[in-house]
């Protein structure tokens, strides 16, 4: 039995305004990976969790700029179905991204989706195996979804692949050595190029692995920033700026931290920075007007929730904040208007157990 809770409220909280959040969820789990804005509200995608079979079945809910449900829909195959990442495209379609766990392998699967739901295609891709999807992004009439996967010499590597909007494979790159190499974001340029960020280690280190790559798919550039006696690096998402690039993410040794880094054209390090000890992580980073701002997770010894940083054109932190939510688990954001976003993740429940959760936050 599903229940549906959508509460309108305004709370504020070290200076983050909370106009609205709303809930999904019943007896079992429902979790919420990505956010993407479309004409007329937000699409959000995760998964739902049952007792029967199908067990797992990717959840997809449609909601108004007022956080109220429009419709929700669940998309499943026989295996387990964990919806991870969504893209809209310009007639309003959406490529819904999801991992299908079955027999010990993952593959990836993409629907496309019409406004409403309602399923025009649905393909599995990929030439290797146990692949996590992470990001998806619409660029020049195709989607290109940024991910993880695993070779026949068993290395897990960084995976990029590009399809049409009718569902045709354009191509597939991997990336990566003989260890843990990630694929965590990827972003169009102004010139239609493509720019990927994720993680490569190297000899037992990790470093932030940077590449960009023309439409077709060919290497332009690639670079591991960080250095072996440092600390580990890991990108989670990127922005463009007018001469370069953001790259938000973690630092970490045995504890991690929110990182900002800012790229030249050519992928050279210009600066780099991290954000306080309560926010152990960059997880996304998205323009608001002239600046950009970079959803933070919030952790301390006693509270938990999520942060908002203003960080500036040149790579600058110029205000961070956080809003405090007892078991809330942040996982993206998209942009309601300036300086206006919605936010989305996991609220573990005591008696209803982890629920689908989004929230207005204003600052």
């Amino acid at each position: 039995m599903k229940r549906i809770v959508s509460i309108s409220t305004v709370v504020t909280m070290a200076c983050i305004v909370i106009a609205f959040m709303g809930s999904f969820g019943g007896e079992r789990t429902e979790e919420l990976f990505d956010v993407a804005s479309a004409s007329d509200g937000f699409l959000l995608i995760g998964f739902s969790e049952y007792y029967d079979e199908p067990y797992i079945e990717t959840l997809v809910l449609k909601t108004d700029f007022d956080g109220r449900i429009l419709w929700a829909k669940e998309y499943g195959t026989p295996a387990d179905d964990i919806g991870r990442c969504i893209a809209i495209a310009d007639d309003g379609s959406a490529l819904l991204v999801s991992r299908v766990e079955a027999g010990g392998n993952a593959k990836l699967v993409a629907r496309l989706v019409d406004e409403q739901g309602n399923l025009v295609w649905q393909n599995s891709y990929g030439k290797h195996s146990n692949y996590s999807p992470w990001r998806a992004v619409y660029a020049g009439d195709a989607f290109v979804i940024a991910g993880q996967c695993m070779t026949d010499k068993k290395y897990l590597q960084a995976s990029l692949l590009k399809i049409d909007l009718e569902g045709r494979l354009l191509w597939e790159r991997d990336f990566g050595g003989e260890g843990f190499d990630g694929a965590m974001d990827v972003i169009e340029t102004s010139d239609h190029n493509l720019l990927s960020t994720g993680y490569s280690w190297i000899e037992d280190h990790e470093f932030l692995w940077v590449a960009l790559l023309d439409p077709k798919g060919k290497t332009l550039w690639q670079k591991e920033i960080g250095k072996a006696d440092s600390l580990n690096l890991e990108g989670r998402a990127a922005a463009e700026i007018d001469d370069g690039y953001l790259i938000a993410g973690i630092a970490s040794d045995f504890s991690g931290v929110g990182y900002i880094v800012r790229l030249d054209l050519a992928g050279e390090l210009i600066d780099e920075t991290r954000f306080s000890d309560r926010f152990p992580a960059a997880l996304s980073v998205l323009k608001d007007d002239g600046e950009y701002i970079s959803l933070l997770s919030y952790v301390t010894v006693s509270e938990e929730g999520f942060g908002l940083a203003r960080i500036g054109d040149r790579g600058k932190i110029l205000d961070e904040r956080f809003f405090e939510i007892a078991s809330f688990e942040p996982h993206s954001f998209a942009r309601l208007s300036s300086g206006k976003f919605l936010v989305v993740g996991t609220l573990s429940d005591e008696d209803f157990g982890r629920q689908a959760f989004w929230m207005s936050a204003e600052f």
